[in-house]
Parts: C-alpha cells; structure tokens; sequence
C-alpha cells in the first residue's frame, strides 16, 4: 500500500550533499536552538503569551531535563490566539535578529507551521531548496480549535487531512527534480523495500501535485489554512494540531486537559509543558521512557552549506535552489 505521508521516509533518507553532524556540532547547534528558545520564551513571558514545549522537546524535558542527546531541532505549540499576539509581538521587538515565516505571510512558504530563523546562520533543511532565509530554527506549531459535535469534528478533520495533502503534492510537484535526486542519492542506503515505496510515494505526490499545479504553492497554503482555522470556538471542547506529526485525527484532546500547563526543566530554566504530558507524549511516541536503539533515533538531513556563523548570502553563487 502506497504510504501516503512521506515524514518518516525522508528520516531514513541521507542524500550525498547532506551534512552528517559531529557530536560537538550537534551541541553547537542545540546552544543556537536554545539561545532562539529563550528569546521567545523572554517575549511570551513579557507579553503573557502561551505557549508549551512540544514533540521531542517535551520529550527532552520529561526524560533529559532538557535536549534529547541527539536531538537536533525544537519544537513549540501555541494555541491560535496566543500565536496571532506572539506573531505581532515577535517581529517587533526581534525583526533585526530574526526572520519569522508564517503560512499566512511568507510568500512561496510551503509549510503550515511557524518558524523562527537566527539571521547570520545557515542551517538547510529539505523545505530550503527555493529558500535564502534558511537559519537555524524552531518550529512553531498552531492548536486550533475543532467542533463538539462528532460528525462535524470528523469532517473537519478529514478537510484538513485532505488540503494538508494537496499542499505537500504541489510542493513535490514544484521540487519535483530535488524529490527525485534525493531518492536516487539515499538509494544505496535504503533496504529494497523501503526505496520502493518511498519510489511510490513520491511518484504518486509528483502525479498528484501536477495535477492541481493549476493554483501555485500560496494558493493551496491559503486554502489549507482556512480548512485548519475553520472553527472559531476558542472555548472548544476539543483542540487539535493538524500541522503535527500525527496530523489532525492523532494530536486531538480536550482542551481542559491539553492546554493546561507545568512547568519542566529544560536545559537550565523552567518551561511550560502540557500538564498531560504523559498521555501526550505516550500518543506520540508509545513507551516514551524507553530509550530508543541508535538505528530508531530520529535525526533531520541538513544540506551544503551549513554554517552557524555565515548565512546563505554570504556563499558567493549560491542560490536557494542548490542541489540537494
């Protein structure tokens, strides 16, 4: 059966261009990540914003007291009106250290999540290919609001599923020749059956994302983001984060339970969490306490060039469309 999300294949996945990290670039990476986290953390505080740690780094916090070891990226949840505020706030006080990509604003942005990018710093991910803003950075994922009542909570989710899936067919349709020189570079790397159907996956994305290549990536973000933001309740029973990594029908709760917060430390300082963490976390990653063999571990592919100390502008006949 032909997967229909492509997340967990791009994790096994090491094109040649790719940046393996060193154990102490790994930690000079995570101090960029954390120096970022706490900036944002400054802003929410002084704005009375909330937000929580979420994915790995909840995970981090509950289990590390701070970065899983081989963690490379942070992650943040944000109910929707307190992102709207921090949205204002942030590009304010940090436009001059920042950049702040955000699916309602950012042209050519191909993703339904926020992210917050340390100018003069190159960190390339595989969403970086037609991209010069590509610093280290966090992500920033929205909780909306989603409907009491049964069935309009299951047609919400399936429009979201559905538009989630169609924005991500038209990014492989427009970075169709990138999708194909990845697969063909990690060839080598992945058992029979893992190349097949990553093969299948992409070919069907690829077939699918020309098909609808009649509206451009911002049209279908658009159009993504008004299925997402569909119900206006902020006193919902439920919320959801269909922008996670177990979309909309996966990261569902009561919103009594999720949005109530703990404090967990976490590299140094105190940070909210769900005050559910276990039932989060359990619904994420199964036995969360249960350290995960070296081959489990879940890493993210950077691309050349990498610097923390120069950003892409500075690599003289770069463009944002490199080879992968």
């Amino acid at each position: 059966m032909i997967k229909l999300s492509t997340v967990d294949l791009f994790k096994h996945m090491i094109p040649q261009n790719s940046v393996v990290l060193k154990e102490e670039e790994l930690l000079l990476l995570q101090k960029e990540e954390l120096s970022i986290l706490n900036d944002i953390q400054d802003l929410c505080e002084e704005e009375g914003i909330s937000f929580m740690l979420g994915g790995g780094t909840a995970l981090g916090a509950v289990r590390h007291q701070g970065f899983i070891p081989w963690d490379d990226d942070v992650d943040l949840n944000m109910p929707r009106p307190d992102y709207e505020r921090f949205v204002r706030a942030f590009s304010q006080k940090y436009g001059d250290r920042y950049w702040l990509h955000t699916p309602e604003k950012t042209k050519g942005y191909a993703l339904l999540l926020a992210r917050v990018r340390k100018k003069g710093t190159c960190v390339r991910t595989r969403e970086d290919f037609f991209n010069r803003e590509c610093g280290a950075f966090i992500d920033i994922f929205v909780i909306e609001n989603t409907f009491g009542n049964p069935l309009m909570r299951k047609l919400h989710g399936l429009l979201c599923l559905a538009a989630g899936f169609l924005l991500s067919c038209r990014k492989f349709y427009r970075e169709r020749k990138y999708m194909r020189r990845m697969l063909m570079q990690s060839k080598s790397v992945l058992d029979a059956h893992a190349y097949r159907s990553a093969k299948e996956s992409f070919f069907l994305k690829i077939t699918i994302g020309r098909a609808i290549s009649f509206a451009g990536i911002d049209a279908w973000r658009r159009f993504a983001l008004k299925c997402y933001r569909l119900c206006n309740n902020n006193r919902s029973i439920y919320v959801t984060t269909p922008a996670g990594r177990k979309h909309f029908f996966g990261e569902l709760y009561l919103r009594k339970d999720f949005l109530r917060l703990t404090l967990l430390p976490f590299a140094g300082r105190k940070r909210p969490c769900t005050a559910d963490y276990q039932t989060y976390l359990t619904r994420l990653y199964g036995d969360y306490l249960r350290i995960p063999k070296p081959e489990e571990r879940e890493k993210h592919s950077f691309f050349k060039p990498y610097s923390l100390t120069r950003d892409l502008a500075s690599y003289s006949g770069k463009k944002p469309g490199g080879n992968p």
